[in-house]
């Protein structure tokens, strides 16, 4: 407790007395007690003393030494107060003693006799002891445990081996218990020899020895190691070959001509049981247990290992690891080469053997693969590093970024410490460690944002901060391409807290949709609440369109369409960073968003975008041209050695690993399966089939017909059964009003929300049918009293409405279209998915579902497919709506690819191909 806390105290009591202190001496070592003078009040540790109550304490010193042994964990509740044992007395400096009023270890003159012939009833030790002057105290002392009280009523403490040694001859077995006796013989003996007590004639005459120490020895035949035990005696009186032939054996008793009767200690009988149990060491376990055989022996108590290590070593096992590493051999003019290979290592630290990456491949080949962590090689063994694969990977992420000559400038050195940063024991050069060294100082790979940030960023997300920071350390741009649902704008108020922090955040610009303006802000002041007073939000008519009055903010958001408005403006500042979210927003290179973008003077350019690719590849290189101009060369360039060949029908990985391997230096993308993996809930889909109402079936037969009579388009025709599936309102404004019971895709959703409801829980309804939307708001009003929020493309401050609909407790209900859902939204206080109509795109629907199954949510997800189908078998390959689920579940695993387009997944033809044969 503080001394705040103390004297908070003062005020509810009346002043402290003084506090007596009382020793007593115990078996197990110094009673201490302490009292409030005049009263029969015991006082506990710690002290509960206002400063002045301590300041008149007569006893001040003691009571604060008492204090520091209590919190140093010394001092043991005893009874009605504390124990100083006796094993700590020992070990306490001689002012602690004093100030304790423990008296001096005085070591006693002691000598051992008997009484009675060994092998008599009446056979036992005799210690006899003496102090100074006095002579036999053993029959003039008191004793209490390791206290002497002398005749002259002085006190003194016995020394540890001696009082020891004083309670083992206390044991003292009957005479006539051989079992007991002669092994209680040898050992009082053995002890009394090794600590110096003289003995009287007839028991140095006793031919009774003892073996109370154990050892290992060791035996290797070349394909295994055999641990044996070797008794062993600190008297130095028993032969080792015969303490050997003792242990090996397992005896407990020998008797030898020379050396007389030999008991061994049951507790190292049973230590060298414990040994000649242990397996033979075959296999892999040989270099385990070369370089750690402590590792391999069990817990023996009093096992001396000291000099195990040098008997391991002597059966002549070599062990090398593995040693990665990176060189940077410099060139001249700033430019180096990369070398990247194996070092074999000995024990010592040095290197027997260096081989190139590609040769040590070669020579161990299957090696990794095989799981093994060492394998053998000329006769010696090798141990692999555990980041073997990490590293491999790591060298072709090297190859893909710089070919094969790897030859760069000083610039990249950064990122190739960032390729392989998460790869342990990894060795580099000196050219290297000074960047690594400069990083470190200025904190580049440092985990922990700094203290005005206040979010705990989970392990994927700490990554994407040090690489965000690292790409700001090199002057590169980024394209951060996470998931929906793990954080990029945290990641990024991560990396503006950090800029805060070095006083490199002003000016900094964030463009977002119009949507997501809020949301910055809201993240922004949450998180990093210092930097709330640096943010100036550009909107409005009474923005501000002087340069320099915007430059002077710390950071400014503002949209894509008034950045535009406002080009003029922004094109004269200076910017520190500029960054854009939903970089989809400038995936085609000749829209004004994106040629403004590109044109800010910006000495760092960060994108945030889920979906990269979601049309074409161009959208890919449009954005990474804003990112990092030049990279991936022209449109042009870009098109011939890339887009050509992944959006043909015969996609080629090479090209793929290649179009990767260009951009990972400023690409870092992962998805929410690897990442989150075992730390959201379940996510369940739930497929439900619904058959056609009756209207229904004649609407259908009707534009199927008028598509096979000429008199309709298919692609038209596939948007009118869409429409016709969802409610036959759409399609026909005569049955709008149609009983819910007639159309069985409503009835079943409304008993879906309905459960929902059971549960108290909430359910988002996805559309992208305006008529629709508006059809189930007015359904769900009528049959649950509730008006449920819709958001589509036309919803102003979504973010507001979100928040609301995450605030209220208990059942609701919001609708939304799946393309304004798909970004910037966190509605995880839902917990129920109904996609009441298929998009076209899964990647745009599972970022639709990712509003609800992302960091935050904490219940199981139920996602619920209502699909129509042709329940009587009328039509040849079913009901649209069965068509495009079966097609969309074909290309769900195409959806994570950043280079395989939409364009290439062809839904809308192979949708009417099948519908209309």
């Amino acid at each position: 407790m503080n001394w705040w806390s103390r004297l908070s105290r003062k005020n509810k009591r009346t002043e402290f007395g003084p506090i007596r202190i009382i020793f007593s001496k115990l078996p197990a070592g110094l009673g201490i007690s302490l009292f409030q003078e005049g009263l029969k009040q015991r006082i506990s540790l710690p002290l509960t003393l206002t400063v002045t109550e301590l300041r008149n304490q007569p006893d001040i010193e003691r009571l604060e030494l008492l204090e520091t042994l209590w919190f140093e964990e010394l001092l043991e509740q005893h009874q009605d107060g504390y124990l100083l044992p006796y094993d700590k007395i020992q070990g306490a400096p001689d002012e602690v003693k004093s100030a304790l009023e423990i008296p001096s270890t005085i070591p006693l003159e002691l000598f051992l006799n008997h009484e009675g012939a060994v092998g008599t009833n009446h056979f036992k030790f005799v210690v006899e002891m003496g102090s100074g002057k006095w002579k036999h105290i053993e029959r003039t002392a008191v004793f209490v445990g390791p206290w002497i009280n002398l005749p002259d009523q002085s006190w003194q403490l016995i020394p540890q081996d001696q009082y020891r040694f004083i309670n083992l001859v206390a044991l003292n077995p009957d005479p006539r218990d051989s079992e007991r006796i002669f092994p209680y013989i040898a050992q009082v003996r053995s002890e009394a020899r090794r600590i110096g007590i003289p003995m009287d004639p007839y028991l140095e005459k006793q031919e009774y020895k003892f073996v109370d120490g154990i050892e290992i020895d060791l035996d290797f035949d070349g394909e295994s190691i055999q641990l044996k035990p070797i008794y062993s005696t600190s008297t130095q009186d028993i032969p080792e070959q015969l303490l050997r032939q003792l242990g090996e054996g397992g005896y407990s008793y020998a008797s030898n001509p020379q050396h007389g009767k030999i008991f061994v200690q049951p507790a190292a009988a049973q230590k060298a049981k414990v040994i000649k149990d242990i397996p033979s060491i075959t296999g892999q376990d040989i270099p385990r247990f070369a370089e750690n055989p402590e590792a391999f022996i069990p817990e023996i108590e009093g096992l001396n290992v000291e000099s195990f290590g040098e008997r391991v070593k002597s059966l002549g096992i070599r062990v090398y690891r593995a040693q990665p590493f990176v060189h940077a051999n410099e060139k001249g003019r700033g430019w180096f080469a990369l070398e990247t290979g194996i070092s074999l290592v000995n024990q010592e630290g040095d290197t027997q053997q260096d081989f190139s990456t590609d040769e040590f491949g070669r020579l161990f080949n299957g090696v990794a693969e095989s799981g093994n962590e060492y394998f053998q090689w000329n006769g010696d063994w090798i141990k692999l590093p555990s980041s073997t694969d990490s590293f491999t990977s790591a060298v072709e992420r090297i190859k893909d970024a710089f070919g094969e000559s790897k030859l760069i400038d000083v610039t990249k050195l950064p990122y190739v410490l960032e390729i392989f940063e998460n790869i342990g024991q990894l060795e580099y050069n000196q050219p290297i460690l000074e960047v690594q060294k400069e990083m470190l100082d200025i904190g580049i790979l440092q985990p922990t944002p700094p203290s005005v940030f206040t979010a705990t960023l989970k392990p994927f997300q700490i990554d994407g901060f040090v690489w965000m920071k690292s790409l700001h350390y090199r002057k590169l741009g980024g394209l951060l391409a996470d998931d929906m649902g793990l954080g990029k704008t945290i990641q990024v108020v991560s990396l503006l807290s950090y800029l805060f922090d070095r006083g490199h955040l002003s000016p900094t610009l964030i463009v977002v949709p119009k949507t997501l303006i809020e949301n910055w802000g809201d993240e922004i002041r949450k998180f990093a609440k210092p930097l709330a007073t640096e943010l100036y939000i550009h909107q409005g008519a009474l923005r501000i369109r002087d340069p320099k009055a915007i430059g002077m903010s710390g950071i400014t958001i503002t949209t894509y369409q008034t950045l535009v408005r406002d080009q003029l403006a922004f094109g004269q500042v200076e910017w520190q960073a500029v960054i854009c979210d939903e970089a989809q927003a400038i995936k085609n290179p000749t829209t004004a968003a994106s040629k403004v973008l590109k044109a800010m003077n910006a000495k760092f350019r960060l994108a945030l975008t889920g979906t990269p690719v979601e049309n074409g590849l161009s959208e890919l290189w449009s954005i990474m041209d804003y990112v990092q101009p030049g990279l991936l060369g022209s449109l042009s360039e870009f098109k011939r050695e890339f887009i050509d060949k992944l959006e043909n029908e015969e996609h080629d990985p090479g090209v793929e690993k290649k179009l990767l391997g260009r951009i990972s230096m400023v690409y870092k993308r992962r998805t929410k399966s690897e990442e989150l993996a075992g730390q959201l809930p379940s996510k369940e889909a739930v497929e439900i089939t619904i058959p056609l109402g009756s209207v229904q079936k004649q609407l259908y037969s009707e534009i199927i017909g008028q598509v096979r009579s000429k008199k309709l388009q298919a692609l038209q025709a596939i948007q009118m059964l869409r429409s016709v599936c969802s409610h036959p309102g759409l399609w026909d404004p005569r049955f709008k009003d149609l009983p819910e019971k007639d159309i069985p895709k409503l009835s079943r959703t409304i008993a879906l929300i309905r459960d929902v409801q059971r549960l108290g829980e909430k359910v988002l309804i996805f559309t992208h049918l305006r008529e629709m939307q508006e059809i189930l708001r007015k359904t769900i009003r009528n049959e649950f009293n509730i008006n449920p929020y819709i958001i589509n493309g036309m919803t102003e401050r979504r973010q507001s409405v979100v928040n609301e609909f995450n605030e209220r407790s208990g059942f609701d209900v919001m609708i939304l279209s799946p393309h304004a859902a798909g970004t910037g939204l966190t509605i995880t206080s839902a917990n129920h998915v109904i996609h009441y109509t298929r998009w076209w795109n899964p990647a745009v629907e599972n970022q639709a579902t990712d509003r609800v199954y992302r960091i935050g949510q904490e219940k199981p997800v139920k996602v619920y497919y209502p699909i129509v189908t042709d329940n009587e078998g009328v039509l040849n390959s079913g009901t649209v709506e069965e068509i495009i689920h079966r097609i969309i579940g074909d290309k769900q695993q195409l959806a994570s690819s950043i280079v395989v387009s939409s364009v290439q997944w062809d839904v809308q033809n192979e949708v009417m191909a099948s519908v209309f044969g």
